[in-house]
C-alpha cells in the first residue's frame, strides 16, 4: 500500500539520490553485522518472504484498488535485517518491470523497510506476552499507517499529491511530461488538479475523501488479515520460526 509508483524524472534528484545512499549505507551495515549462521538458516524463508512480497506488490486486489506489501510478515519471519535486504531486492525487481521508477528504489526500500522494522519490533514486544495473533494485527496496522504517512509525505514534495490517491497508482491518467530543449523532463502536468482527481476516486457508492478512506481501511484490513493468516500457518507448520522472535536480537 505504501509503494510509490510515480515515474522517473519527477522527484528532486537530491531526494532520491540521498535515499539511495542511505539505503546502500544500511545494506552495508547489515552485511557487516549480520549473523552468518542465522543467514544460512533463514535464507529459504527470506526467499519465500520476498516472493510473497513481490506477488503482493505486483498483483492488484480485485475488491480494492491497492496492492498489499506484506512487509510486516517478512519482518516477523526473518527479522529486520534480512527483511530489509528482501525489500531492497523486491523493489529492484519491481523497478526493472516498470512498477515505479528506477530512481525510486531507495525511497521505496526505506519506506517499506520501515514497515519491516516497525512491524517486527511491535510483534516481538507482544509476542513475549504470548499475544501472537493480536501482535500481528497491531504490528501490521501501526506499521502500514506509518509507512503510508511517509509515502504521502514523499509524494507531496513533488507537488502532485494526486499520485498518492488509490486510483492513480502511478499509471497514466492524463499526465504529460514536457521536455525542454535539452530533452530533460522539467514539468509534470496534470489535466486535473488534486480536487478534481479526488472526485474521480470511486469506491462502491462513494466518491472523494469518503472513497479514499474506505479504500485505505479495506486495504489495511486485508493486509492485517493476510499477514495474520500466514503467521498462523507458520505457527502450525514451523512454530519455532515464529516463537524465535521472542528471544532473537535484531538480526
Amino acid at each position: 500500500m505504501s509503494h510509490i509508483h510515480i515515474p522517473d524524472g519527477i522527484l528532486n534528484y537530491n531526494l532520491w539520490i540521498g535515499a539511495l545512499l542511505i539505503t546502500f549505507a544500511i545494506l552495508f551495515i547489515i552485511l557487516r553485522t549480520i549473523n552468518k549462521d542465522e543467514v544460512m538458516h533463514k535464507i529459504p524463508y527470506t526467499g519465500v518472504a520476498a516472493a510473497i512480497m513481490l506477488l503482493g506488490m505486483s498483483v492488484p486486489l480485485v475488491i480494492v484498488p491497492v496492492h498489499l506489501s506484506l512487509a510486516v510478515l517478512t519482518g516477523i519471519l526473518v527479522g529486520p535485517k534480512l527483511g530489509f535486504i528482501a525489500v531492497f531486492i523486491v523493489n529492484v525487481i519491481l523497478a526493472l518491470f516498470g512498477h515505479g521508477g528506477i530512481t525510486l528504489i531507495g525511497l521505496n526500500t526505506l519506506i517499506i523497510g520501515s514497515e519491516v522494522l516497525i512491524g517486527y519490533s511491535i510483534f516481538k514486544l507482544l509476542a513475549k506476552k504470548g499475544r501472537y495473533i493480536m501482535g500481528t494485527m497491531v504490528a501490521t496496522v501501526v506499521a502500514v499507517i506509518i509507512s503510508m504517512s511517509l509515502m504521502v509525505g514523499v509524494v507531496a514534495t513533488t507537488g502532485h499529491l494526486s499520485e498518492a490517491l488509490p486510483h492513480s497508482c502511478g499509471h497514466d491518467h492524463g499526465e504529460e511530461q514536457i521536455l525542454d530543449e535539452s530533452n530533460e523532463v522539467n514539468v509534470y502536468d496534470h489535466h486535473h488538479d488534486f480536487h478534481e482527481e479526488l472526485e474521480d476516486v470511486h469506491y462502491l457508492a462513494f466518491t472523494g475523501w469518503t472513497a479514499v478512506g474506505l479504500i485505505f481501511a479495506a486495504g489495511l484490513l486485508l493486509e492485517s488479515i493476510g499477514t495474520t493468516l500466514i503467521v498462523k500457518y507458520f505457527m502450525k507448520v514451523r512454530p519455532g520460526l515464529i516463537s524465535a522472535v521472542e528471544t532473537q536480537q535484531n538480526t
